[in-house]
Order: C-alpha cells, then structure tokens, then sequence
C-alpha cells in the first residue's frame, strides 16, 4: 500500500520481491485496513459514560436517560463530547453516522478529523394539525449545522416513538437512519400489548399507525424507496421483513449495534440470516448511554464471537465498506482504492492460523 503526504492512496499492489528497495517503507505486524465507519452512534451522549446500569430492558433504559439528563451541565456535555471524539479518531474510525437532537456535538464536528454524517432526529406522537410545528422545532438545529458546513439531514427516530403525520415527514430526507425493531415489545405494540404499548398510553401518547400491523410494512407503505436508509439495530428482524425493504429500498442499510443491544436487553442481532441473505450490512457503536466504548474493533470481535460462521473479512467489510457505502461516501472512503483517502488502521495480536481477531486485539490509527 502506497500512500502521498495528502494521505492519498497511489497503489495498492506491489512486487514483494520489490518491497525492500522502495523509499519510506514501512512494515508492521498485523491487519491493515481502511479507516473504519461507525454507521450509527450519538456523540451527545457521551456524558452518560458509566451512568446508566446494564440490562434495564429498552423501557427502562429510556427512562433512565430521560431522568438523568439533567444531572450534567453544558460543559461536562462538551468535554465528553470532544474526549469520545477523539477516542475514536484515534482508534481508527475514519467517519460517523451520528445522531443528534441539538446542536450541542455540532462544535467539535466541525473542528474533528473524523467526517460526521449528522442526523437530525426527531420523534414523538402529535396530531396532525400539530406536525409542521413540531417537526420545524425539532430539526430546527439542522441550519445551523448547515451554516457551519456540516452534512446534516433530518430523520425519523423509529417506527414505534413517532405517529403517523410526523413519520411520514421521513419523505423530505436525503438520507435516513431509523431504530428498527430492536426490542420484542416493538413487535408486541402492532398487537396493542406488551411493555412498550403500556408504556406510550400511560404516557398519553397513544399509537395511531397500529392499522399496518407490522414495523416493515409500516417503514414501506409509508417511506419512499428512493430515499437511502440506514436501518439501525434490527435485533428481531425475521426474513420475511428484511425481503419486504429490499424489494422497496434501492439504497438500504442494516447497521447492527451488537454491544449495545447485550447491553440493554442481552440480545444479539441476527447477523448470520443476514449475511446469508446478502444484504447491505454496517456496524455502529451506539452511544456511550448504552456501550462500554465507542470502540468498532470490540464490536467486531462481539460479533466475531456470537457468529463464528461468518468470515472475519465479511465482518472487516462491515465495518469499512459498509459503513462507507451507508454513508454515500464510498468515493472517498471505505476502501483501499487509488484516489481515495480511506485512513490506515493497523489490526495487531490476530490469530493467523484460525484467521479470527483474539481478546488482546487492539486498532490503533496508521494514517
């Protein structure tokens, strides 16, 4: 690999035999791969690191961040912020999909090496009468990233935690990324039960797009297929859903959070139904609400461990390409390529012989 002092790739396959009598060579002991993707995190919550306790269940987690939320000041939101920015960097991730409710990330974003995708979520259940207020209000922050040159594009937070109006709203997006059925509750809420409909009633925020009886129906009777979408979570997603946004989607990603979904509900996404069904597929670190860190290299080695089946360069693939491809930015990052700036991340203590990543696995930023 042959990289120019603007980090450019100029080759990528060399002689070995002629390796030792080219200039600036050097050798290192390990994998080396693309600058890696983290296609779904929320960098404003980094101030929630080591807060919220393990295995509450998506209701209770929900809770927990909303009822702690305001235990921090602006501050110590802006130096978490900087410090998981940083972490990442530095671990070799080379862009973010991020999500974001204010404009509290947007400063570090803009002073960042990593290049941020920022989505602009909102969520909640109004009538519609209401909907063009309340949606102008929570993408309100969306100028402002705009004004200070960020990638900034509005999304609807889920298919359970928005009515009908405001999630049809998805359809002014140029990209969208949206929790999807992360939990077995979503699944029960289309039948009127379960924690998460006794949770949204008691909250007086009744469901009035139950009638499509199911989150993937629900996603493509009522979202445009030209529009790309990123997909996130995806831990109770059957076969049968991910047939019926393929054949809607031209442009569809399935971003799994493996150490964030063991976190909340000691779940593991179906990773394996998806490889085989060869899907877009990208990883994402979630938020340091509901991680141990913002580290892709620890969500592959989780997801290596879970699903040994599947080939570590398919999972390498998901961190770098299929990120890179969620993103739209598969031009400039991702991969290997001549022309391109992908970064260099050097992957040490591997198992050569079984090819497989060990616990000792580290990244650390080459380039």
């Amino acid at each position: 690999m042959e990289f120019n002092e603007a980090a450019e790739v100029v080759g990528v396959e060399y002689n070995v035999a002629d390796i030792d009598s080219l200039p600036s060579t050097r050798y290192y002991n390990g994998i080396l791969i693309p600058g890696m993707v983290n296609a779904h995190c929320h960098l404003e919550l980094s101030f929630y690191e080591d807060v919220i306790p393990k295995h509450t269940g998506l209701i209770g987690f929900i809770k927990q961040v909303v009822s702690q939320r305001g235990n921090f000041t602006p501050e110590q939101k802006k130096r978490a912020i900087a410090k998981a920015d940083d972490f990442m960097w530095g671990e070799g991730i080379q862009a973010v999909g991020d999500i974001s409710n204010d404009a509290t990330s947007f400063e570090t974003k803009v002073g960042s090496k990593i290049y941020y995708h920022t989505f602009a979520e909102y969520f909640g259940m109004v009538i519609h009468e209401s909907c063009e207020e309340f949606y102008s209000r929570q993408t309100a922050h969306i100028a402002t990233g705009h004004e200070m040159g960020l990638t900034v594009t509005p999304t609807s937070h889920s298919t359970y935690l928005v009515s009908e109006g405001l999630f049809k709203k998805a359809n002014l997006s140029q990209r969208l990324s949206i929790h999807f059925m992360e939990t077995p509750a979503e699944l029960e809420l289309f039948q009127s039960r379960g924690q998460m409909y006794e949770f949204l009633v008691q909250s007086d925020m009744t469901p009035d797009f139950l009638n499509y009886g199911s989150h993937s129906v629900r996603l493509v009777e009522s979202v445009d297929g030209r529009i790309p979408t990123l997909l996130i979570h995806n831990t109770n997603i059957e076969r049968e859903d991910v047939e019926r946004i393929v054949g809607h989607f031209g442009e569809v990603t399935f971003v799994l959070c493996p150490r964030s979904n063991h976190y909340i509900e000691k779940a593991y996404p179906p990773a394996e139904m998806l490889w085989q069904m060869g899907v877009n597929v990208a990883l994402g670190t979630d938020s340091l609400a509901s991680n141990d860190s913002l580290s892709m290299v620890e969500e592959v080695k989780w997801l290596a461990r879970a699903n040994p089946n599947i080939p570590l360069e398919v999972m390498l693939g998901w961190a770098t390409r299929g990120g890179a491809s969620a993103l739209g930015i598969s031009q400039e990052i991702g991969s290997f390529e001549v022309g391109k700036k992908p970064g260099a991340v050097l992957l040490t203590d591997i198992d050569f012989h079984k090819r497989e990543l060990t616990p000792q696995t580290r990244a650390s930023r080459v380039l």
